[in-house]
């Protein structure tokens, strides 16, 4: 692995023809690069642009595909002639997913941007991107929106994660657009069922290098999954009792079991 700096971003070549692109926010974007087109997996959210970055490690022409429509992962959105997000996402769009963007980006400090996300092509069914010599699969894995999406590349051995179950940190779900517990928890056993032939892959989120105080940073694999669906189960059945954190101007139930923690509020479960 290669690592290389720019004065927005840090690059590491993972593999050739990938590549991981982390802003100072704690914001994961890849690059996956085939014989014909390159795809982008989410953008980050600097201040500065990305397509620059982006084009200085590939000469094909370039998509975007988006894990789902939080500020943090399509910031830069607009950069990109080709968008792709669920369809799910895009009906969510307004007001929830809207509404909880443009607070990510008051939080993170940056200038507010329109998303026009009816120009974006919606991901549905079993969608697969064919970049020339690698096809990139999609599997659905509602919960943090109700279209998030994690994509396999089976060539490089590696499954894109974007928020579905966190980055080894906890997955959100206490804000607009979020599933409830017992819907996750649907989700999550679908997403293993699904992942079941990939579970040795890599797995990477889209907060890779993400750390956050007083929370345990465990390592983002097959095995989180796993227990993030033991502790829905747990939730539900009511076998296991939150801890009250607070957010800004919110009081957030956490829950914990093993590697994997969730953030709701009583309303979600």
């Amino acid at each position: 692995m290669k690592t290389m700096n720019n004065k927005d971003y840090e690059i590491e070549e993972l593999a050739p023809g990938l590549f991981a692109i982390d802003d100072d926010k704690g914001n994961s974007t890849y690059l996956i690069e085939g014989s014909e087109k390159a795809l982008v997996i989410d953008t980050g959210m600097m201040g500065g642009k990305i397509i620059p970055v982006i084009s200085s490690l590939t000469g094909k022409p370039i998509e975007l595909a988006l894990t789902h429509a939080h500020g943090d992962h399509m910031y830069h959105a607009g950069e990109f002639k080709t968008v792709y997000l669920h369809e799910a996402d895009i009906a969510a769009w307004r007001p929830a997913l809207c509404l909880v963007t443009h607070a990510g980006e008051l939080m993170f400090g940056v200038s507010m941007k329109r998303y026009n996300t009816k120009s974006f092509i919606p991901i549905t069914g079993s969608f697969e991107f064919d970049l020339g010599g690698n096809t990139i699969k999609t599997i659905l894995a509602k919960g943090h929106t109700p279209g998030s999406c994690v994509f396999v590349d089976e060539k490089h051995e590696a499954v894109f994660m974007g928020d579905a179950v966190g980055s080894g940190l906890s997955v959100w779900l206490w804000f607009p657009g979020c599933s409830n517990i017992h819907e996750y928890k649907e989700s999550v056993e679908s997403l293993l069922k699904k992942l079941e032939p990939y579970k040795k892959y890599k797995f990477f989120g889209g907060h890779r290098k993400q750390t956050r105080e007083g929370e345990a940073n465990y390592p983002l694999d097959f095995g989180l999954v796993n227990d993030m669906y033991t502790l829905c189960r747990k939730i539900l059945n009511h076998d296991i009792a939150p801890k009250k954190q607070k957010f800004s101007f919110f009081t957030i139930d956490v829950y914990s079991f093993n590697a994997a923690t969730i953030w709701t509020r009583d309303k979600q479960i």
